[in-house]
């Protein structure tokens, strides 16, 4: 990542700099492009200096969804038609209402399978779309239940690209995200990118937690199979993350590789201009953006029991989870890391860390967006005295 700090936004990167005093060998990224500029890109620790990139989780989602709502504005999608419009094997075993919409905000209860299932399946979003197409949802459907789909997500997206596209959707992100912005984002790491590839590191609090391979916990992580890899089982995120052949293949639910400039680079663009890039308007009009953006579940999670709220495949902003205003769009991820655009502030944000912080009441990332909203009031405010005053 290039080197920027901007007067406006400077006490961002003293926040940065002062979590990083906190804990021993923190290592952070963080990047603010604010109407369409990059206004912060700084690093703190040595792991994750330079031009270093690690996964980023479930932003993965994120980026994933990003390319959904493009087929939205291409009109190759209708987020209020069945699912089974576009895939029909997934009317199987009632789930034939279930709309785009309700599946992509994790309503369908197709969180995984009871005990797992072996890498070849796991690993082969193709073939696992096989397996969650069969299989009834565990919860009543219609009645705004919700269930964080952590593994299953990425590929209800994927197939659903697949099936309205004919490629796959780390190919779209390719040809119509990541190589028209330079971004350094990647779902589906090229091996030459191996050397720059820093790894997740064990969690600030490692404890032990059982997951029931039966209970919608354990199903959602695949965990009494664990992950299965060609170098052995793993059970944990950050082992996943650092596998070679797990970021290879790019799962669209967790697997992408990225640096914090990029992640908020790309946000920038997907809704305004951002002429460093040679983004002359945003890769989404303001009418889907809007549409996509949109709140269409909010209710305690049954694998987790947290209030969740989630639009299109995005993470939607709530009291516990305050990272932007009703009209932000983005992802968090296991790591900690928090990715996001936000219309009414004009902002696209990155953090990544270089592993999870473990339980906070609010998050390091959730407190760094909000001081950049508050920083972005401030400069709204002294232009506008200072225009009052002209």
């Amino acid at each position: 990542m290039q080197s920027v700090i901007t007067e406006d936004f400077a006490p961002l990167a003293q926040a940065l700099e002062a979590r990083a005093a906190e804990e021993e060998n923190y290592s952070a990224q963080l990047a603010i492009y604010h109407r369409g500029e990059l206004v912060l890109s700084h690093s703190v620790g040595e792991h994750l200096a330079g031009d270093a990139l690690t996964c980023v989780f479930s932003c993965t989602k994120g980026l994933s969804a990003l390319v959904v709502a493009l087929l939205v504005q291409d009109g190759l999608i209708d987020p209020k038609a069945s699912m089974a419009t576009y895939w029909p094997e997934f009317a199987a075993n009632g789930k034939g209402q279930l709309t785009v919409g309700e599946v992509l905000s994790h309503q369908a209860g197709v969180l995984g399978v009871p005990g797992g299932v072996p890498s070849k399946i796991l690993l082969n979003s193709a073939e696992y779309a096989k397996v969650l197409a069969s299989m009834p949802s565990i919860w009543p459907l219609g009645q705004n239940i919700v269930g964080y789909h952590a593994i299953t997500m990425g590929v209800l997206m994927e197939e659903l690209v697949r099936r309205v596209t004919g490629k796959e959707l780390k190919e779209v992100f390719e040809e119509r995200i990541r190589k028209p912005l330079g971004a350094d984002a990647y779902i589906g790491q090229d091996p030459a990118l191996e050397p720059r590839y820093r790894d997740v590191l064990p969690a600030a609090e490692e404890r032990p937690e059982f997951f029931d391979p039966f209970s919608p916990a354990g199903l959602a992580v695949n965990s009494a199979s664990g992950f299965a890899l060609e170098s052995g089982p793993v059970y944990n995120w950050h082992e996943l993350a650092n596998s070679p052949q797990v970021r290879q293949v790019g799962p669209a639910s967790m697997g992408a590789v990225a640096n914090a400039q990029s992640l908020a680079a790309i946000y920038a663009a997907s809704f305004g201009a951002v002429p460093q890039l040679g983004v002359s308007k945003g890769l989404l009009s303001e009418d889907t953006w809007s549409q996509v953006s949109t709140e269409l579940v909010y209710g305690h999670d049954r694998t987790n029991g947290l209030l969740q709220a989630f639009a299109l495949g995005f993470m939607k902003a709530t009291a516990r989870n305050n990272y932007g205003s009703i009209f932000a769009y983005g992802h968090d991820g296991a790591n900690s890391s928090l990715a996001f655009a936000d219309p009414a502030y004009q902002l696209g944000f990155g953090y990544i860390p270089s592993r999870n912080e473990g339980l906070k009441e609010t998050s390091t990332g959730v407190k760094l967006s909000q001081l950049a909203r508050q920083l972005i009031m401030q400069k709204n405010m002294k232009a506008q005295a200072a225009g009052s005053n002209a």
